[in-house]
């Protein structure tokens, strides 16, 4: 029997009797996938609460309220007698944000005098205060003809008053409409990151012995072999977790996929080969499998706020951005988002380039440092 064979039957039978281990490439990130989905599920915001302080009290304001009632994304949440008592409730969590009607609105209108709406919101939560700030303007624009028809004789709309009507959103304190595309596509790739990189430093780390893979190195006949052997089961389990998830994105939601499914797949495939011969080399390099364990949980737990995915590293420090470039979810991120948006195959040579790098140097230094110290105790 060879090395390899040797390590992936060791390996599949410890699965086996290990129902502990055989659930992190099982139960837990089926787990996952779920707590993800419903995440997800809704798409975009709905019933954003969003609270009101009319000083017009008349048509006018009667009507902005019905206008923004009337949008999906927006709650009418309650009435304010002033900003200083909306921006508490803003504070305190109750609302988003608040719409002030200023006294005098649809007289202001009649007499071509220009009149600010201001929606004012939460810059804390700035998605979503940004999204209902911006549905509450669509909103008021939609109503402004038919606040302006009230007002001016004949229900004569002059389109040079219509836009003296001026709409100003306004940021309190500190995407697109739906976010599961976008997020889903980067955050179920990241939590498998760090699922793998835990489970396979636990699996190598289950060969030391008086902090040496000595012995091991010994019975394993190979250590290149023996150690892709023992991991790929782990990459293989969580390579198909990755899959489903693309397929569940693309076949159950209906998203879109302009360029290669079948690369993205094979790229994360590759990432997590990746991910597993950087477990491998820490196991080895540190000797111990708690901290390895550590250190895949600072790089894979930081690997998506570095990937300059959602955090913008242009201009940034010059260690986020050599850190950005060290983490392989980086690449994957690059080859994956190019071919969600079509690029072409040639776009992903460097990206796929890069993972098998990580490959090969951190597998080839884990075994290197198997070996020698195989060598040592021989």
């Amino acid at each position: 029997m060879t090395a390899f064979r040797r390590a992936w039957s060791r390996e599949v039978e410890h699965l086996r009797r290990d129902p502990w281990d055989l659930a992190g490439i099982t139960v837990l990130p089926g787990l996952l996938i779920f707590v993800v989905a419903a995440l997800f599920w809704q798409g975009p915001l709905r019933q954003i609460p969003l609270g009101i302080v009319d000083d017009d009290a008349g048509t006018a304001g009667r009507a902005v309220v019905r206008a923004l009632a009337a949008s999906p994304m927006i709650r009418v949440e309650g009435r304010y007698q002033g900003e200083a008592a909306a921006v508490g409730a803003v504070r305190a969590g109750r609302i988003m944000g608040f719409v002030h009607i200023p006294a005098g609105l649809g007289d202001g209108i009649a007499r071509h005098r220009g009149a600010v709406l201001r929606i004012l919101y939460n810059g804390s939560f700035l998605t979503a205060g940004g999204q209902v700030a911006s549905a509450a303007e669509d909103a008021v624009t939609a109503a402004l003809p038919d606040i302006a028809a009230e007002r001016l004789p004949n229900h004569a709309v002059p389109a040079s008053r219509v836009r003296r009507f001026a709409v100003e959103a306004t940021l309190l304190g500190n995407a697109p409409i739906s976010f599961e595309w976008f997020l889903g596509l980067l955050i179920f790739p990241a939590v498998l990151h760090l699922n793998a990189a835990c489970v396979c430093a636990m699996a190598l780390g289950r060969e030391l012995r008086d902090t040496s893979l000595s012995a091991w190195a010994r019975a394993s006949g190979g250590v290149v072999p023996a150690m892709v052997g023992k991991m790929l089961p782990y990459v293989l389990a969580i390579s198909a977790w990755g899959l489903v998830w693309l397929l569940y994105l693309t076949l159950a939601r209906g998203w879109r996929v302009e360029g290669s499914l079948t690369l993205i797949a094979g790229g994360q495939a590759l990432f997590y080969a990746a991910t597993a011969a950087i477990a491998a080399l820490l196991v080895a390099a540190t000797r111990e499998t708690a901290t390895a364990l550590s250190a895949s949980a600072v790089y894979a737990g930081s690997a998506l706020a570095y990937s300059g995915a959602t955090l913008p590293l242009n201009g940034g420090h010059a260690f986020a951005r050599i850190w950005s470039n060290v983490l392989p979810l980086t690449h994957y991120v690059a080859l994956q988002t190019g071919q969600v948006s079509g690029q072409a195959l040639a776009a992903a040579v460097a990206p796929m380039a890069s993972l098998a790098a990580y490959v090969v140097v951190a597998g080839g230094g884990a075994a290197a440092i198997v070996a020698a110290a195989g060598r040592r105790r021989a």
